[in-house]
C-alpha cells in the first residue's frame, strides 16, 4: 500500500486508524498542529509521513459553571480564548506563537507565559486528555472534574513530551474567571543591583503579584520596549485591590529610588512573543531555556550579558529564556550556565545551530527511565524522532 505523505484526520477514530496503519508499516512520523513551534525542541529526523491534528479542532464540552472545558487538540489557542471570553473566563497559559499555536502544540511543548507564577503551567491546568498511540489505541486520562481520583495519570507524561510518546486528540482544562480589574507596572533603575533588591522587596511583600518578569535591554528591545533593565509586574483583583497594589508597589519603588511607569496589556502580549520575535530577527540565533532559584537570578542576568545575549526571566519563578544572536553566543552561554550548575537547554534554533551543541545535557537514571517509557509507548521509535531536544 502506498504511504501518504500528509495526513489530516478529522476524528479520533481516523487518528487511531492512521497511527495503527503507519505503525504496521514501520513508517517514521512527524506530528503537529499548526507546526508553529517546529524550531523548538530537537531537529526532527527525516520522516516518511507528516500528520497534522489541525482538523481535530472542535469544542467538545464546556461547563462554565464548573470552570471546565474540553477541546480538540487542533483548536487554535485564539479560538479557545474567544470562546472563554464570551463567558468572562480565560485560560492563563499565555503560550507564545498565540496567533497560530494550537492547544495540542502548547500542551505537548509545555508552553507557558508571564502569569505562570500565579496559575502555573499546563500541568496545573490540564485535568484530562485523550491521545492515540502508534498501535492504534485511544487512551483517556483524567476527566472533566477538577479533582480526580488519585492514581496513575498518563496524561502528565504527554505534557512536555513534544509528541514523542503519542498524539494528543483532545484536552480538558480547568479555566478561571476573569478578574474584575488588572493593573500592570514597569520598574526601572540604572542599577541592576538596586532593581534586584526591589524585586526581593516585592517577593517579601504581603501583596503578591500575578506576574513578575525581568527583561534586560536586548529582551526589552525585542519586545518593542525601551532597551533597559526592567521589572514588569501585573496584579489583579477588584478595583480596590488593584489600586492598593499600585500604591504599595509605588511606595516601595520610591524608597528604593526605582522609576515606575504604567504598562499596557499590549506590552504583555509583546513580552509573550519575545522568543518568536527574536528568532525571526535572528535566523541563526537561539533561545535558551534556563532554570534556577530565586537567589541566583542575578547570575543568569550576568552570564547572559557576558555572552552577548539577552534575558527574559520569570522573575517570580526563577525560570526564563536567554536570547542568543548566533550559534557561537548560544554555545558560550550554555557552557557558562552549565559550569555554574544551572539547568540550561537549547530551547529553539535552526537545525544548523542545534547540530553544533548539546541541546539537553541529561544523564543518569532519569534518561534510562525516559527511554523505557518511550519504548513502552513507541517501541519502534517512529514518532517525532529526536524531537525531545535530540535525546528521545
Amino acid at each position: 500500500m502506498r504511504m501518504p505523505e500528509h495526513l489530516a484526520p478529522e476524528s479520533a477514530e481516523e487518528l487511531a486508524d492512521a497511527l495503527r496503519e503507519l505503525g504496521e508499516q514501520k513508517a517514521a512520523l512527524e506530528t503537529g498542529g499548526a507546526f508553529s513551534k517546529r524550531a523548538a525542541g530537537g531537529p526532527v529526523a527525516e520522516s516518511d509521513c507528516r500528520l497534522t491534528t489541525a482538523r481535530l479542532n472542535g469544542l467538545l464540552a464546556y461547563e462554565p459553571a464548573d470552570l471546565t472545558i474540553s477541546v480538540g487538540a487542533g483548536m487554535p489557542m485564539r479560538e479557545l480564548d474567544r470562546t472563554l471570553a464570551e463567558a468572562n473566563q480565560f485560560l492563563p497559559l499565555d503560550a507564545p506563537f498565540a496567533d497560530r499555536a494550537t492547544i495540542g502544540g502548547a500542551v505537548a511543548t509545555n508552553s507557558s507565559g508571564y502569569r505562570r507564577r500565579r496559575y502555573g503551567t499546563a500541568r496545573d491546568m490540564v485535568i484530562g486528555m485523550r491521545f492515540a498511540t502508534m498501535d492504534g489505541k485511544l487512551v483517556r486520562s483524567g476527566g472533566m472534574v477538577v479533582k480526580n481520583v488519585t492514581g496513575l495519570d498518563m496524561g502528565k507524561l504527554m505534557i512536555g513530551s513534544f509528541g514523542t510518546l503519542a498524539v494528543l486528540e483532545s484536552v480538558n482544562f480547568k479555566v478561571f474567571p476573569k478578574p474584575e480589574a488588572t493593573a500592570s507596572l514597569q520598574f526601572r533603575s540604572p542599577s541592576v543591583a538596586t532593581l534586584l533588591e526591589f524585586r526581593r522587596d516585592l517577593l517579601r511583600s504581603v501583596l503578591q503579584p500575578v506576574a513578575m518578569d525581568w527583561v534586560d535591554p536586548a529582551a526589552a528591545a525585542a519586545a518593542g520596549m525601551e532597551p533597559s533593565h526592567a521589572l514588569l509586574v501585573e496584579t489583579s483583583g477588584t478595583e480596590a485591590v488593584t489600586v492598593r497594589f499600585e500604591q504599595a508597589y509605588s511606595d516601595l519603588a520610591s524608597r528604593r529610588g526605582v522609576q515606575v511607569e504604567p504598562m499596557s496589556q499590549q506590552a504583555w502580549e509583546a513580552v509573550r512573543e519575545t522568543g518568536p520575535a527574536w528568532l525571526q530577527a535572528h535566523p541563526q540565533g537561539a533561545v535558551v531555556k534556563v532554570s534556577t532559584v530565586h537567589a541566583r537570578l542575578g547570575e543568569v542576568i550576568e552570564a547572559a550579558g557576558d555572552c552577548g545575549c539577552g534575558a527574559l526571566l520569570r522573575a517570580g519563578s526563577a525560570v526564563g529564556i536567554a536570547l542568543a544572536p548566533d550559534g557561537e553566543a548560544a554555545r558560550r552561554l550554555l557552557a557558562a550556565l552549565r559550569d555554574r550548575g544551572l539547568q540550561a537547554v537549547l530551547e529553539a534554533a535552526s537545525d544548523e545551530v542545534k547540530a553544533t551543541v548539546t541541546q539537553w545535557d541529561v544523564s543518569g537514571p532519569e534518561l534510562d527511565v525516559m527511554r523505557r517509557i518511550k519504548a513502552d509507548f513507541d517501541p519502534d521509535s517512529l514518532l517525532n524522532r529526536g524531537r525531545l531536544y535530540g535525546v528521545i
